[in-house]
């Protein structure tokens, strides 16, 4: 396995986001270019922030690097020169599973082979590789792992594909772990549903939750000229993940980027921590998991 990967649940809904827009929605999530995918760019910033108040300066710096204007040069130049990199490098969050609500199951996770195939990769399980790989599922279709005929998504009627995927099954419940719970531990190993890489990316983009917010004028009570926006937010229930490499700067190997990583690990696994905005408003929360 390259690299440690560390998988995220959230407990809130999510808002990653990429500033204003000129659409429907005025403060969408962060995506993939190519794939629409949802992604959190500013994930090792998150984890920073939690960990500074719990782990001394030095150490800090050591994981995540010195800050930008930090270094001891008296001059702008001079403090980036001053800067030094962290021992640690952190991914973007990746979507791996997207809950959708369901009629039989009151909601179910989607992912799909492309999702699945990346973090297969990056957990080092080839076998759930060459599984997905050998698969074929068309547009309209979708492999349930709890062997309902048909398939709802909402609205969307899909029927079923029929591959077993023992591999991608066992994978799944490896990956439930990270659920919070064990009431959800036990739904995610069987109410999961494998669709085809367009229709997930579709779903991704169609079936995010979109929030209205309000900005009242106290003295008038009413809604405030250009105080009413919409906010895009991934819901609660959601399953990214991460990965943590040591870094090339310096000596790769050197035992001491190990311990760094250990304590990471040990900071942050099994702990609630806030990652992308609104947290005044309760918003952001997700449960990090270390891979096994």
């Amino acid at each position: 396995m390259e690299g440690r990967v560390f998988l995220l649940y959230a407990e809130t809904q999510v808002h990653a986001g990429t500033g204003f827009e000129i659409g429907v929605v005025d403060l969408p999530i962060q995506r993939e270019r190519t794939t629409r995918f949802p992604i959190i760019n500013g994930i090792k910033g998150a984890l920073r922030a939690y960990l500074r108040p719990r782990i001394e300066k030095n150490l800090e710096e050591k994981i995540f690097g010195s800050e930008s204007g930090s270094g001891k040069g008296t001059s702008e130049s001079e403090s980036v020169k001053g800067t030094v990199p962290g021992s640690l490098s952190f991914s973007e969050a990746r979507i791996l599973l997207f809950p959708v609500r369901n009629p039989d199951r009151l909601f179910v996770w989607v992912t799909c082979p492309l999702v699945l195939i990346k973090f297969a990769k990056s957990v080092g399980d080839n076998d759930v590789v060459k599984e997905l790989e050998e698969v074929n599922i068309d547009y309209g279709k979708a492999v349930s792992f709890y062997g309902s005929g048909e398939v709802f998504l909402e609205e969307v009627k899909l029927k079923s594909a029929a591959f077993e995927l023992p591999r991608t099954r066992e994978l799944i419940s490896k990956i439930s772990n990270c659920a919070p719970v064990d009431y959800l531990k036990k739904k995610m190993k069987s109410d999961v549903v494998v669709v085809n890489d367009v229709l997930f990316s579709e779903i991704a983009q169609t079936m995010t939750e979109v929030v209205p917010r309000v900005r009242i004028n106290r003295e008038k009570k009413t809604v405030e000229e250009g105080g009413l926006w919409y906010e895009e937010y991934l819901p609660q229930d959601t399953v990214m993940y991460f990965v943590v490499r040591k870094t090339y700067y310096g000596n790769k190997e050197d035992s001491g980027k190990d311990s760094l990583m250990e304590i990471f690990k040990n900071e942050v696994d099994g702990k609630l921590i806030n990652i992308g905005g609104k947290e005044t408003v309760g918003k952001g929360m997700m449960w990090v998991h270390a891979w096994r």
